[in-house]
């Protein structure tokens, strides 16, 4: 025996077994169009698959009957009006047979009033395709010629004109390669324009291709709209109308999560930073209004915890990003306390380390993170370029941050729509300082790391359902069940060598860096600064932060561990209390002033010159009448006597004297005894009248 519906083809025809036993099997060829059963032997049939004569091969028809169509509609219609005619026979094996068949089909003509011809379709249908009910689905797919493009021509094809007016053209070839070459120009790019503005730029074509049609007699809107349809995929044209960041970013379909990246809680974090949406006062005048602040966030993949934070007014770079992970490492119980907000260390339990950190290609990309990345092994990933979404969770975070406490605190910025002409500024409502806002944000992260739910949260495999999509919770059970645990670091270590490093020359005045000089007991051990037959090396490699200029870190040997404090000298001492940046923008100044000084200078000094060598040549043009006695020494002695008296007699102070040396005369005015130098009474002219 045979499986029945088995498809066997001989090279030129197929055949489907409808029906075996050991002795007979009935096949009928699937594409017969008046075809039915024939019975052969099953030895026969045995032989012919053996020599080769028969193959099996898969069934054409089994994608057509694997479908779900709808109810009550047409195909459903169709299928079931013929399968209850025929139902009642097609498990009947003698129906097989000519004669059995014929009274078969004669009583169903009469119960279900249909012709012979129709019941003999159902039936070779029902056994050609199949032998299930779906095998008399009709080929409505098939009408229509469904893939083959028509070049209709004499009468335009379609329903009719109602509203406009002539009777339309139908879309040619020609028509077409307009259509498709004003398609791939204006709306298969970046810069597309509007379909209605494509469709106006091929009736522009189109009427010096057809200058002898009226307006009414071009193609239509509706006609270009469906061409643009049908002969390009919506998947293509989307990718062709956006850049390829784009289309990564926000559109490509997403097939897995951040979350299957890593293996348990500490292993990976994303880090990203915002400009929050919020106006603050100073901490030390509260009214100054001082902008809005960086926040920046460091994430959790697998639990979504926040592992810190920093919120202050660096922007986003890497002295930020910097402090950020400086506060993955420090204890939060004390970073909380600062401000004002008392914790357990069970309620913020992060202290130390991730193994994996991502984060932008900006700040985290470069030299600055080598030294911290050999130091304590922790991977820099970054994300490829303007691909926000390559950190989904943190960014997604910002947003849940901002709704949490924008719609309660003043001096919230409001969207340009909403700033109308005479409207009230929205930076004179703010209330809060940078420590009252900072306090706020760790309020907010708490809530979130202890009490938030993650609704869309997937869970790895083996985690337990009675554990809830909290943070703290899902933190909890992956250290205890998974691997990737934050490691512990010494956060004085930490931040030795997040700092930038440079390289320092070194002097007798000290290490000098950045136009500073610094000093520091170790050097001075050793000799470095010693005037003379000092061994020092020329250059030295320091760690410094951009922010103060009061101390740099040397490094003095590979060993990451190790760094000696260096304190600024007496010699550099104006610039105590300043940072890196106002040293920098001081000295270039100073370079300045002093480069514009010196081409002063060397111009003055070439006039100088020239007055010199003036001088000298007038006075080559005196004879000079001396001979070999007026050379002796006491000839000389007695000039140089002479020469003193005389300086002594012209340059001997005279106060009172003019010029000449003569005494100065003064007029001298006599006073008169009889008169009187007291105060004039004045009564009679200020009181003269008053009597009257």
């Amino acid at each position: 025996m045979f499986q029945v519906n088995q498809v066997l083809s001989n090279g030129s025809n197929q055949f489907r077994i409808v029906w075996s036993s050991a002795e007979i099997t009935y096949l009928i060829d699937i594409e017969a169009k008046k075809g039915l059963p024939v019975p052969i032997d099953s030895s026969e049939v045995q032989d012919m698959l053996i020599d080769g004569t028969f193959k099996k091969v898969e069934d054409p028809f089994l994608k057509s009957n694997l479908r779900d169509i709808l109810p009550n509609s047409p195909y459903w219609v169709k299928r079931e009006k013929a399968w209850n005619i025929i139902k009642g026979i097609v498990n009947n094996p003698r129906v097989l047979e000519a004669k059995q068949r014929g009274i078969e089909i004669r009583s169903l003509t009469e119960t279900y009033r249909v012709r012979r011809q129709t019941i003999y379709r159902y039936l070779r249908r029902y056994w050609q395709r199949g032998l299930c009910k779906n095998s008399l689905i009709p080929d409505y797919s098939n009408s229509g010629n469904r893939g083959r493009k028509d070049n209709p021509t004499g009468k335009k094809l379609g329903r009719p004109r109602k509203l406009k007016k002539g009777t339309g053209i139908n879309v040619t070839e020609e028509i077409r390669k307009v259509f498709r070459r004003v398609i791939e120009q204006r709306l298969l790019n970046e810069n597309n324009t509007s379909i209605n503005d494509a469709y106006v730029i091929s009736l522009n074509i189109l009427r010096t291709m057809l200058p002898d049609n009226s307006p009414h007699e071009m193609p239509t809107l509706d006609q270009f709209k469906y061409f643009y349809r049908t002969e390009y995929n919506q998947v293509d044209v989307i990718e062709s109308q956006t850049s390829a960041i784009e289309f990564e970013k926000d559109i490509r379909p997403l097939k897995s999560t951040s979350t299957t990246e890593s293996v348990g809680p500490g292993f990976r974090c994303q880090i990203d930073a915002t400009i929050a949406d919020i106006y603050l006062l100073s901490d030390h005048d509260r009214s100054r209004i001082v902008g809005r602040p960086v926040i920046y966030m460091v994430v959790d993949v697998f639990s979504r915890m926040i592992l810190g934070m920093y919120i202050g007014f660096e922007g986003p770079s890497w002295i930020s990003g910097m402090m950020a992970v400086t506060n993955v490492v420090e204890s939060k119980v004390d970073y909380c306390k600062k401000y004002g907000v008392e914790i357990n260390s069970d309620d913020w339990p992060i202290q130390g380390l991730p193994n994996i950190i991502l984060a932008d290609k900006g700040e985290f990309l470069g030299s600055k993170v080598e030294v911290f990345v050999e130091a304590f092994g922790v991977r820099i990933e970054n994300a490829p370029a303007r691909r926000g979404d390559a950190k989904g969770i943190v960014e997604r975070y910002f947003d849940t941050l901002q709704c949490t406490f924008k719609p309660y605190t003043p001096g919230i910025v409001l969207p340009i729509r909403s700033q109308k002409r005479g409207g009230k500024d929205y930076r004179k409502d703010a209330t809060l300082t940078v420590s009252e806002f900072t306090k706020i944000i760790i309020l907010c992260v708490l809530y979130h790391n202890n009490s938030h739910n993650i609704s869309k949260y997937d869970r790895c495999a083996g985690m337990p359902t009675s554990i809830p999509n909290v943070p703290i919770k899902l933190w909890n059970w992956g250290v205890s069940n998974l691997t990737g645990k934050l490691r512990a670091a010494e956060l004085d270590l930490v931040k030795i060598n997040l700092m930038p490093h440079g390289m320092a020359t070194i002097s007798d005045n000290g290490i000098k860096f950045f136009g500073c000089y610094f000093i520091c007991a170790q050097a001075m051990k050793l000799g470095w600064y010693h005037r003379k037959k000092s061994k020092r090396p020329s250059k030295i490699s320091v760690a410094y932060d951009l922010r103060s200029a009061d101390k740099i870190y040397v490094r003095p040997s590979d060993d990451l561990t190790q760094y000696w404090i260096c304190e600024l000298s007496d010699r550099s001492r104006r610039f105590r209390g300043m940072t890196f940046w106002e040293v920098m923008q001081i000295t270039a100044d100073e370079k300045k002033s002093n480069y514009e000084s010196k081409s002063e200078s060397l111009y003055l000094k070439g006039e100088l010159l020239a007055e010199i060598e003036s001088i000298v040549a007038q006075s080559e043009k005196i004879n000079q009448n001396y001979n070999a006695s007026s050379l002796k020494g006491n000839v000389i002695h007695k000039n140089k006597q002479d020469e003193k008296a005389n300086e002594r007699k012209l340059s001997a102070f005279r106060v009172g004297d003019e010029v000449s040396g003569e005494p100065l005369k003064e007029n001298v005015v006599s006073l008169n005894e009889n008169d009187s130098f007291k105060y004039p009474n004045l009564d009679e002219i200020l009181f003269e009248g008053l009597d009257e």
